[in-house]
């Protein structure tokens, strides 16, 4: 898509430099005696059109190509038992590879979902169980924490009993 986009935008600049400096007919005949001059000016103004194609180039085209080589090869190096993100958000290890299809394990129920290799968007180093306890530099360290105290248990306090109708009718 951005391949498309780019040279969209080239033969717009391409049309465009090419209209304004003079070397599209636009139904102008000049004399035989300024020929050479036109060539020479014709061919100084495509110096504008050549270094912005080159900027494009530099700017937008290449940069994009060596990121879809770098995503081609970290698909390409996807292995069972990696930990995986999807381009949806879903995160799981990998438990199948057949061809384009990567058949994942997501959350604690292992739920497998087929996805296509293409929807990989990025491998983990670890699964979501395990943390790192180690911190980093720049953290300050947390204040150390007094133990909390467990709260006492209460004794019940002795039951009342209760006294059914029969008792309290004896009494009156």
């Amino acid at each position: 898509m951005m391949k498309r986009i780019a040279g969209v935008l080239v033969m717009i600049v391409i049309f465009a430099s090419l209209a304004f400096t003079g070397c599209l007919p636009m139904g102008q005949e000049g004399s035989p005696d300024d020929a050479p001059a036109d060539s020479t000016s014709g061919l100084m103004s495509f110096l504008p059109l050549v270094l912005i194609i080159v900027v494009f180039y530099f700017i937008l085209i290449r940069p994009q190509s060596k990121k879809n080589k770098q995503v081609q090869q970290m698909r390409d190096s996807i292995k069972r038992g990696d930990w995986v993100t999807t381009i949806g958000g879903f995160r799981g290890r990998i438990v199948r590879i057949k061809d384009d299809v990567i058949t994942i394990e997501v959350g604690s129920d292992k739920v497998k979902l087929d996805v296509m290799k293409w929807g990989i968007s990025k491998i983990e180093d670890s699964g979501p169980d395990t943390k790192s306890s180690k911190k980093s530099r720049d953290e300050e360290p947390a204040e150390t924490e007094k133990p909390k105290r467990k709260p006492k248990k209460l004794e019940a306090a002795p039951k009342k009993e209760e006294k059914t109708d029969d008792e309290k009718d004896d009494e009156e």
